[in-house]
């Protein structure tokens, strides 16, 4: 599959609608440098993560900012998820927050001060960067430290197994950047240089760069879209897809660096008709799709 670089007149396009946008008067003026989707909640608020300026939020009239000091782990916001009930859970650099409507409560295994980047008794590390809750109801983590479930009470590690790659960690060895849950209810976990980890309740099997033709062995997002097929974003290598047998690389970093510099593919999503979304840090930021790709 090839990427094509979207017609003039499609820049044009975008350059009329930001140009006709409106601009809140306290709307924020950073999001996040690692870009996740903004979430839409079940009272129809959007909320946004920030890069060290909080948690923001915006009801269709109004931005409010949410700090630590309002209670937030940390004010790098990497995730935020919501339960049926309501309740949201924010992945931070502090911790793991969650917020009922009314308040927030940071959950560590920590007591007394912290440094933000330290580890508590039972080792859960503070700096979060995913969490999902799958389809039996468990919460799992992402942190600089590896994985962990939480079952309401306390945090226990789960443990990915230790794979050797050539591509170094850009962080910590036993760092996950994401986790994804498929249509048949395998656990699937991005990790900083030793690829791709899929779990199916009881055993492991481990895609990389040298024994599967992973792009990257740094995995920063996954998603299977409506198709089947699984698509990897990587922090140096580009994006690959899965098609349960194979791998092909759809986009390499070199041919995207053309345009920003550099590309870490942070996020993926799908669109109702199909279209997957890319979105990247990189200079100045920016969104690719699958067959045609944006720059903002």
């Amino acid at each position: 599959m090839r990427l094509a670089r979207t017609p003039p007149i499609v820049f044009l396009l975008v350059a009329v609608q930001v140009s006709e946008a409106r601009q809140a008067d306290n709307a924020p003026t950073q999001l996040a440098q690692y870009p996740g989707a903004p979430h839409e909640d079940r009272a129809g608020n959007l909320w946004f993560s920030t890069v060290e300026e909080g948690l923001i939020r915006y009801d269709g009239e109004a931005f409010t900012t949410f700090t630590t000091k309002d209670g937030l782990g940390g004010d790098t916001i990497r995730q935020i998820l919501e339960e049926p009930d309501g309740t949201l859970w924010i992945a931070t650099t502090g911790g793991l927050t969650k917020y009922d409507g009314e308040s927030f409560t940071t959950l560590t295994a920590y007591e007394g001060p912290v440094p933000t980047r330290g580890f508590g008794e039972q080792g859960f590390h503070r700096d979060l960067w995913d969490v999902i809750i799958d389809r039996r109801g468990e919460m799992w983590i992402a942190t600089m430290d590896g994985v962990f479930r939480y079952d309401g009470k306390s945090f226990v590690r789960f443990q990915l197994p230790v794979v050797a790659s050539k591509e170094k960690s850009e962080f910590t060895p036993r760092m996950v950047y994401c986790i994804f849950e498929d249509a048949k209810g395998d656990l699937w976990f991005g990790t900083d240089g030793a690829g791709a980890v899929r779990y199916d309740g009881t055993e492991f099997v481990v895609y990389t760069m040298e024994d599967n033709g992973l792009c990257g062995d740094q995995v920063c997002a996954i998603l299977q879209d409506g198709r089947g097929d699984y698509w990897f974003g990587t922090s140096n290598g580009g994006v690959s897809k899965f098609d349960g047998r194979t791998f092909s690389t759809c986009l390499r970093t070199k041919e995207f660096s053309k345009h920003t510099g550099w590309g870490r593919f942070m996020s993926i999503t799908e669109d109702r008709i199909g279209n997957v979304w890319f979105g990247v840090s990189a200079q100045g930021g920016g969104v690719g799709r699958r067959g045609v790709y944006v720059f903002q």
